[in-house]
């Protein structure tokens, strides 16, 4: 392994060194804490022990700055010490230390130390690899949805168009075909949203998310979406009451938001009762544009709403009209809205019904008071 042994004592250096090489080990030796930083950014060190009274920046000061480094090799670190109090113990393992060791340094102790960092550095190896397996595993399955996805819209998408072509004049459909022809074009219109979806979760994970922000009005957009999913709602005897603010200062992705504002909404019509209300709040707070909906259904368990916005995760509830779902709505919104420097936010009681709001921020700056 290589080790770096960083103490500003030359003794101590030599009689560390002196032990590991012995036991088959690369040393390096440093006496200050910035050269130690540097040290194991450079090299490949996989085991440091580091003095706590390094000069320029202590060995717990090394320490933090090492665990704040994102992308960073683990390094299992030991701190070396004449003595600790209780209070510091606690403030070098917040600070991301492994193991400590009291001066003069028993090398037997050390040797069971580097045993325990040893096994530690195998783990996160291990881990490592894993990850970047599972990684490339995740590629192929995106490459492969997208190609099964792209596939199959255009076809789905000539099913739809000739079923409504047909619809257009039923004069020739006797009352059987119609209901047929019906279901198709339903069921058509359903597996293309769902494609979309496939689509969209493929671009994302491929960092292929394209946001065009463009000034608009969002009040404009929301009145919109709700007259689309109005049908639905009133087939359902389902009410949508709405409290929209014109925001200003505001720009988007006209197309993005869309698709955020209908898997809301549609989801609230999808798991309301019939009979019940729906309410859609736009309002600004602060630097934000705020667009919340409201529904009185079932509500989400507390055991699933950590899983909420997973990919392809179902919950227990059902809809309450037989609609179907890829389960990916929540998951692409929550994306869309963090590609917008935004976010999703909601909160839920078993029983009571649910709110999900979109945080948007605004091109006005935060007024200061």
């Amino acid at each position: 392994m290589n080790i770096l042994v960083a103490d500003a004592d030359a003794s101590v250096c030599e009689k560390l060194n002196s032990f590991l090489q012995k036991k088959g080990h690369h040393v390096i030796e440093v006496s200050e804490g910035k050269e130690a930083i540097n040290t194991i950014i450079r090299h490949d060190i996989q085991i440091a022990l580091l003095d706590w009274e390094l000069p320029i920046l202590n060995g717990v000061e090394v320490c933090r700055r090492l665990r704040e480094g994102e992308n960073q090799t683990y390094v299992f670190i030991i701190l070396l010490t004449t003595g600790i109090e209780q209070e510091d113990l606690l403030e070098s393992f917040e600070a991301g230390v492994d193991e400590y060791l009291e001066k003069p340094v028993n090398l037997l102790e050390l040797n069971a130390r580097l045993k325990v960092g040893q096994r530690i550095i195998n783990l996160e190896k291990n881990l490592r690899k894993n990850q970047d397996e599972l990684a490339e595993i995740n590629e192929i399955k995106n490459k492969f949805i997208g190609i099964v996805a792209h596939d199959l819209r255009n076809p789905v998408i000539s099913i739809r168009g000739f079923s409504e072509l047909l619809l257009k004049d039923p004069s020739n459909l006797n009352e059987e075909q119609t209901e047929f022809l019906t279901i198709i074009n339903s069921t058509s219109r359903n597996m293309i949203a769902m494609i979309n979806d496939l689509l969209d979760i493929s671009r994302i994970e491929a960092g292929r998310l394209e946001i065009v922000h463009k000034p608009g009005s969002l009040k404009d957009l929301v009145l919109e979406r709700i007259r689309l999913y109005e049908v639905q709602a009133n087939q359902k005897h389902i009410h949508i009451h709405s409290n929209l603010n014109e925001i200003e200062h505001i720009s988007f992705d006209p197309h993005r938001i869309s698709q955020a504002l209908d898997n809301l909404i549609s989801n609230a019509v999808k798991f309301s009762p019939t009979g019940t209300s729906i309410y859609i709040d736009l309002y600004k707070t602060n630097s934000h544009a705020i667009f919340s909906v409201r529904d009185e259904g079932p509500g989400i368990p507390r055991e699933e709403q950590n899983m909420l916005f997973s990919e392809f995760h179902r919950l227990s509830i059902r809809p309450t009209g037989g609609e179907t779902s890829t389960g990916l709505g929540l998951a692409i919104t929550k994306r869309i809205m963090e590609a917008h420097e935004g976010r999703i936010e909601f909160e839920s009681k078993e029983g009571e019904g649910s709110r999900f709001s979109l945080v948007l921020p605004t091109d006005e700056p935060i007024s200061k008071e």
